[in-house]
């Protein structure tokens, strides 16, 4: 699983009491993996695939899938919400083909009713003429690699993949990719295809171990309703979980789970079952009352004041029930389907309900004011008005909020080291807002456990249930027995939440042990010291084609480190058809002969990747290596160094240079005049909200300042909204700043934009920045989340200004990129533009000092992109102020790790 340290995130769920029957999904299962790397690292990403064949037109004609998947929306957002996680979502669907119909969109309040738009056009989508796993799959594993290779940091990545039906095609006259040579056109060739396509996704290191070695956790849901059979699923179950051995050899950790539906009610349970990850719904089962409510078919949970919220979805395998809450007072509430959606107050608690189908109802309840009400044993329960159901069974799924997190609160030292312990370190528990919380404010119990998985998969036991009046204590972590090479580390926080008592004290019911919630922790273990230091992996990035590709790997002294001969490189990953995969690392063979480093300096390990044949997947694993401390061989110690490329078949030429001629004959066949007339009628900057911001800034030692700190943009910014964008507009004067569009002499090719002051030199962050036949700074036409320098050649060299201009739709992330390139390229730019300009070149003016009234010099504001003084409020990136007593961070990284000294028990806020 990709992750990155960070603090963990925790959502309590009860157990149901004894009388009906009650169970969680175990922690172990795939969802509960996700939901440890997102607890960690925070944000993670969610792609939904959805089957679009032509069978859906008689499986699913109601489009039940539809209702599920917009309701895994809602759950998804609101566990993003409450857990603090920012779940980016994409949609896209299979048949013959992998389309992506939505791209990555993080999943708000804002964003969700047009994910659920585009899910909705899935009730007409149902046209496609196969059933094809492998471009489901395939199509899966590049949308998520391509969004991993956007990001600096390591992701947490799932898909979640619907389909009526098995692995099927239509028979007609066609070819597969993966069955290149076998015709469709005959029943028999349909059967040879289906062999081929199970071949290529099940076969060791095949596309189903390249999702499951790249991090990926596939949850897989199967409608069998209509022609379709549960066994007809037995291909996908094993595809999503490993578990029979008949689909893959990765199998550990848990690659994911699979849920079989057959109706609108099955498939709300699917979807809910991991629409909070990692934080396991409770699954309850009983009867129903009949005419009134009872005692044995209540489904019961205990709340106390430390929970915020609950959400249950219930269902009955019959008609006509009515399902009633009961608070602990007795109160009752009828959730009549009649009056849905509806709101209503029990007790004081709101609770918002709707129903999902004729036999499903779902509801969420939020904390009231008065604890005295909120506390206590809550219920659940269907009734048959008339008792025309008496053996009808009910279910339930319930999740409840609590917003605590457990954490790492504080460690000495960054990297802890093989065969040692560590120094001192404190854990507990934050809240929301990663501010720590008193555990003896818990009204129940709580205890915190560690424990660690090593590169080989084993597990060691490192802290066993800490007390919760212990919690906070100083704390050892064992790694004697720990190899180095890279592990991950699990936080462990288990509940119980406070007895439910009568008005008189009395207890009524125990208190309940809630779901352990873990939270996964990557971490590099060090080698032991005197050892030298081997990061955890090396990257040979994109590879095209065939032949050798070189990569380095990185070694930090005292030491010598050479290739294991004696033991195999291991791929988990191999893509079709590209023959046998090798790594070496020629220039160091042997302990003879060595890559032998000095103490405090690094060199790098040259390796080779030998790939045979083209081809396109991903290709993962690892390479054995050999360390020991100078001049001592005998003390040698292994260790591996995971490797990951993507490989890709390289252009056909042959076919790119007819497309390539077509389209110039057809150029030449149109008028220039009316590709001139196209190209002036389509450049136009797009009717867009736009924001801009006008600053000026200072260059000192190649970095932009803004008041004397680095340049960001601070939550006060942006606030001003540019006029004219009503409606597509040929030119624009923002700031002081006159922006109009050009057609260029080409016909070809979009226009662009060109902005200019006068008296002053321009240029943009695009490429090219600067416009040649104005001279003014070039944007695209799509001038949103852009920036743009302006420079007087005549004055001091090292000062600017910037104009930044920021769509409506911006999030923090991309105001964070949008900082970082305007922060990498201005001293560029500006060198550029005084060079091309040279003016009377005087000499460089000092950054000015911050303009904060704070004597030691803070921001006056929080920025994105800068980090303020230890003292100043929380900025989003960026570094501290020269001076400042705080160090600079990276905002994600491998804790421990002497590559990345991220530490994940630093204090909440630092």
């Amino acid at each position: 699983m990709k992750k990155v340290a960070a603090l963990a995130a925790l959502m309590l769920v009860p157990l149901m009491l004894a009388m009906p029957s009650a169970s969680a999904a175990p922690t172990t299962a795939a969802v509960g993996d996700f939901g440890g790397c997102l607890a960690a690292q925070q944000q993670g990403d969610l792609l939904l695939v959805v089957d679009q064949s032509g069978s859906l037109q008689g499986s699913d004609p109601d489009a039940a899938r539809v209702s599920a998947a917009n309701y895994l929306l809602e759950q998804l957002n609101t566990f993003g919400g409450s857990a603090g996680v920012e779940l980016n979502v994409a949609i896209a669907g299979f048949s013959e083909n992998f389309i992506v119909h939505a791209p990555w969109t993080r999943l708000d309040n804002g964003s969700l009713p047009a994910l659920q738009d585009e899910v909705e056009r899935f009730r007409t989508r149902t046209d496609g003429i196969d059933t094809d796993y492998w471009n489901a799959l395939d199509g899966a594993r590049r949308t998520l690699a391509e969004r991993d290779g956007q990001s600096e940091t390591n992701r947490c990545q799932a898909v979640a993949w619907f389909s009526d039906g098995k692995l099927d095609f239509t028979v007609r006259d066609a070819e597969k990719p993966y069955a290149q040579g076998v015709s469709l056109g005959s029943d028999q060739g349909v059967q040879q295809v289906v062999a081929d396509a199970r071949e290529s996704i099940c076969r060791p290191a095949g596309i189903a171990d390249q999702l499951r070695s790249s991090g990926i956790v596939t949850f897989a849901v199967g409608l069998a309703a209509g022609t379709a059979q549960p066994s007809d699923f037995d291909l996908m179950r094993s595809i999503a979980t490993g578990g029979d051995g008949a689909c893959g050899k990765t199998t550990s950790p848990s690659p994911g789970d699979f849920y079989l539906a057959q109706n609108i009610d099955d498939l709300l349970f699917a979807f809910d079952a991991f629409s909070t990850p990692g934080q396991a719904p409770i699954e309850g089962e009983t009867g129903v009352c009949v005419v009134s409510v009872c005692e044995e078919a209540q489904h019961r949970f205990v709340l106390d004041d430390s929970i915020s919220s609950v959400t249950v979805l219930g269902s009955a395998d019959a008609e006509g029930l009515i399902p009633t809450l009961v608070a602990p007072s007795g109160a009752q509430l009828a959730l009549d389907r009649e009056g849905a959606p509806g709101t209503a107050t029990l007790d004081g608690a709101q609770v918002a309900y709707r129903w999902m189908s004729p036999r499903s109802v779902s509801f969420t309840m939020t904390k009231s004011t008065d604890s005295a009400q909120w506390q206590g044993m809550w219920a659940l329960v269907f009734v048959d008005p008339d008792g025309s159901s008496p053996l009808a069974r009910s279910k339930t799924n319930i999740h409840i909020s609590g917003n605590l997190f457990p954490a790492g609160l504080g460690m000495d030292t960054t990297a802890v080291h093989s065969g040692e312990k560590t120094s001192a370190i404190r854990l507990g528990i934050v809240d929301s807002d990663r501010n720590e919380i008193d555990p003896s404010d818990l009204l129940g119990s709580a205890a915190l456990s560690v424990s660690l998985t090593d590169a080989g998969n084993v597990d060691h036991p490192l802290v066993d249930r800490i007390a919760k009046e212990r919690i906070g204590d100083p704390v050892e972590l064992d790694f004697t027995e720990v190899p180095p090479g890279a592990a991950t580390l699990r936080l462990t926080l288990d509940v119980t939440t406070a007895d439910a008592r009568s008005a008189s004290g009395e207890v009524i019911a125990p208190g309940t042990a809630l779901t352990p919630q873990f939270v996964d922790v990557p971490l590099t273990v060090a080698p032991p010291i005197g050892y030298p230091a081997v990061p955890p992996k090396v990257d040979f990035g994109t590879v095209e084609g065939a032949g050798q590709f070189a990569a380095t790997i990185p070694i930090t002294g005292p030491g010598c480190v050479w290739f294991d001969q004696a033991a195999p490189v291991a791929l988990d990953a191999v893509p079709d058809g590209v023959g046998d995969v090798g790594v070496s690392a020629g220039t160091a063979p042997s302990a003879a002969d060595c890559l032998e480093i000095g103490a405090g300096q690094q060199a790098n390990l040259p390796v080779d990747l030998s790939v045979p044949a083209a081809g396109n997947g991903s290709l993962n694993g690892s390479i054995p290596l050999m360390m020991s401390p100078p001049g001592e061989p005998d003390r040698a110690l292994p260790i591996t160094v995971a490797f990951t490329a993507e490989l890709q078949k390289p252009l056909n030429s042959g076919r790119f240079w007819l497309v390539f001629l077509l389209v110039l004959l057809v150029s030449i066949a149109v008028p220039p005049l009316v590709l001139y007339g196209i190209k002036w009628w389509t450049a136009r900057i797009p009717a867009k909200t736009l924001k801009a911001m006008r600053v000026a800034v200072a260059i000192e030692g190649g970095q932009v300042l803004r008041d004397g700190v680095e340049f960001g943009i601070r939550e006060s910014d942006l606030s001003q909204l540019v006029r004219g964008l009503n409606k597509p507009a040929r030119g624009l004067d923002v700031e002081g700043v006159e922006l109009r569009t050009r057609i260029g002499l080409s016909p070809f090719g979009p226009g662009h934009v060109v902005a200019q002051q006068l008296g002053l030199v321009a240029a943009s962050g695009a490429e090219p920045g600067v416009d040649r036949r104005t001279g003014g700074a070039r944007l695209p036409l799509a001038i949103h989340n852009n920036w743009v320098v302006l420079h007087d050649p005549d004055g001091p060299a090292n000062l600017a200004t910037v104009l930044l201009l920021v769509g409506a739709d911006a999030t923090d992330d991309s105001n964070r990129r949008l900082v970082a390139d305007l922060v990498r390229k201005v001293p560029g730019r500006v060198a550029d533009l005084r060079a091309a300009h040279p003016g009377s070149t005087p000499s460089a003016t000092p950054p000015r000092a911050p303009s904060s009234s704070d004597p030691f010099g803070a921001p006056s504001a929080p920025t994105f992109g800068a980090a303020p003084s230890w003292d100043a409020a929380p900025t989003f990136g960026g570094t501290a102020p020269s001076g400042s007593a705080a160090p600079a961070r990276s905002s994600a990284g491998d804790p421990f790790d002497p590559f990345d000294p991220f530490d994940p028990f630093r204090p909440p806020g630092s």
